[in-house]
């Protein structure tokens, strides 16, 4: 809060309720309205400081998350790749269309000549497949222990 905003709030305060006639020395009270507005802007600010606290590591911290979750994006976003990769041409172009583009279903079928309801499936197939590879891809294990699973089956057989 400014110095103008105090004076605005004071005459706020004056427009709202008028100064009394048996007030004796107007000039004084208007000076004591002003110092009180601007003491209650300093203990408001104190009191807020004190509630809001800064974080002081603002800033210090990488904007992508943890490098484990990066990672781990990274991954599902190359099986997605793989998974596009793997439709056939015609899939391929309704799933991204549809989900890139946002193209509607129905707009896909009626440019390419087929139903609606083979273009659903088709996208269904196509999503669920980009889901499984993510899945597969976020549950596989890391070369060292599956190395270590297959000691162990040998080993137990």
């Amino acid at each position: 809060m400014t110095a103008e905003d105090v004076v605005q709030d004071v005459l706020l305060q004056l427009v709202s309720s008028p100064l009394k006639s048996d007030v004796i020395a107007p000039a004084h009270y208007l000076l004591r309205l002003v110092k009180n507005q601007a003491m209650d802007h300093v203990r408001r600010t104190k009191r807020e400081q004190g509630i809001f606290v800064e974080d002081k590591a603002v800033g210090c911290s990488s904007g992508y998350g943890n490098p484990e979750e990066c990672m781990r994006q990274c991954q599902a976003y190359s099986a997605i790749q793989k998974a596009i990769g793997a439709m056939s041409p015609r899939t391929r172009m309704f799933y991204e269309r549809h989900y890139f583009d946002e193209v509607p279903q129905k707009v896909i079928a009626r440019e390419a000549g087929v139903s609606p309801a083979l273009v659903c499936g088709l996208l269904r197939e196509a999503h669920t497949s980009c889901l499984d590879a993510v899945g597969a891809e976020d549950h596989q294990l890391p070369a060292c222990a599956r190395a270590a699973a297959k000691r162990n089956e040998e080993k137990y057989q």
